[in-house]
């Protein structure tokens, strides 16, 4: 899936026109591409995945998926998009604190009798390679934040995408849990042939991408 940016500038605050940046020029993003948007705070970078993920349309020019302008979806269209071409990482996680990691991560997950323990068994397998399995029935509320933020990048890797996208998702990881996280990323959306949109406020050295875009 293609996402094109033409012309969109951010309503809601004066942005810097910088060359590499989204606010105000044409660019497209093709999946299976890896993407790295640096911005300081308030420069529009969680603005940015809103309006991605459509839950903010103050902004003037066009993005279009796949050719298709997206101020002309309807919320129906935005479900199926969301439940099959894209998946989130929001900087503020929307995970359920009374309920544990495991269930916030199979709330996700459409499964049948037969697909259960094959679903079981990634996310187990994933929550050993981001070293919190021992956290997997305990209750969100009494997590880290930054335990919190790999139960949602592993949430975000075991739904349907054609793009993974995501709001500062180390910025409480130590760069041993961050290189772990950003691995088992990359070797997801390899698989799936899927594009990667991060959003970060540092540049970590360790994310290489196809293109970086400043805010």
């Amino acid at each position: 899936m293609k996402i094109a940016f033409k012309n969109i500038t951010p309503l809601s605050f004066e942005y810097n026109r910088k060359e590499d940046s989204i606010w105000g020029f044409n660019t497209t993003l093709v999946s299976p591409g890896v993407y790295k948007v640096i911005a300081s705070s308030g420069s529009g970078k969680s603005t940015l995945i809103s309006i991605l993920s459509g839950l903010r349309l103050d902004y003037a020019g066009h993005i279009e998926f796949d050719q298709k302008s997206i101020m002309d979806f309807t919320p129906n269209d935005w479900s199926a998009l969301r439940s099959q071409k894209i998946s989130l990482v929001y900087q503020d996680l929307r995970l359920f604190p009374n309920l544990t990691v495991r269930e916030n991560i199979l709330l996700s997950q459409d499964i049948t009798g037969a697909d259960y323990n094959n679903v079981m068994t990634e996310l187990e397998g994933f929550a050993k390679e981001m070293n919190i399995s021992n956290q997997l029935d305990k209750l969100v509320k009494h997590l880290s934040f930054g335990q919190m933020q790999r139960v949602a990048i592993i949430r975000a890797m075991m739904r349907n995408y054609e793009w993974l996208i995501l709001d500062e998702p180390f910025s409480h990881l130590d760069l041993t849990n961050a290189t772990i996280a950003w691995d088992l990323i990359t070797q997801q959306a390899k698989i799936r042939n899927a594009g990667i949109i991060i959003a970060c406020l540092d540049p970590y050295e360790f994310i290489k991408a196809d293109k970086i875009f400043h805010l």
